[in-house]
C-alpha cells in the first residue's frame, strides 16, 4: 500500500480545546469564516512574550456583520496559541480597529492591521 503524500502549506499555530469548542458552538458558516481569517493572519500576529493579546474579527457569513474578539498568546520563536473567542458589539470592534488590532479580510487578500510601525512615505 502506498502512503499518501501531503501537499500543502504547514501552518504554525496551535488552538486550545476551549477555543475549538467556542468555534464549534457558532453557526457553521460563521465558525468557518472566523477560522479562515485566523488561519490567514496567524503568522502576522504581533509577538509579546508571555502576555495574552486580543485581535478583533468581523464576519458577514450570515449576510449581516458579527463581531468577535480572539484571545491568543504569541511569544518570540513560539507559534501563536489561540485561547478564546467571544462576540462583541460594533463599538468595541471599532475601538479595536482604531487601535490597529483588527483583522481585515476579503476574498482576495487580508490586511492584518496590528502594527507598531507607520508605513514609510515615498521620497
Amino acid at each position: 500500500m502506498l502512503r499518501q503524500k501531503y501537499i500543502g502549506e504547514v501552518k504554525h499555530y496551535e488552538v486550545d480545546d476551549y477555543f475549538v469548542d467556542k468555534i464549534r458552538d457558532l453557526p457553521t458558516k460563521v465558525g468557518f469564516d472566523i477560522a479562515k481569517q485566523i488561519d490567514r493572519a496567524a503568522s502576522d500576529l504581533p509577538e509579546l512574550d508571555f502576555w495574552e493579546q486580543q485581535v478583533a474579527v468581523v464576519t458577514h457569513a450570515l449576510n449581516h456583520p458579527m463581531y468577535f474578539v480572539v484571545e491568543y498568546i504569541h511569544s518570540e520563536d513560539v507559534a501563536p496559541v489561540f485561547l478564546d473567542l467571544h462576540q462583541i458589539e460594533v463599538d468595541d470592534y471599532l475601538d479595536y480597529y482604531n487601535e490597529n488590532k483588527a483583522i481585515k479580510l476579503n476574498q482576495y487578500t487580508y490586511d492584518y492591521r496590528c502594527t507598531d510601525t507607520l508605513p514609510e512615505e515615498d521620497s
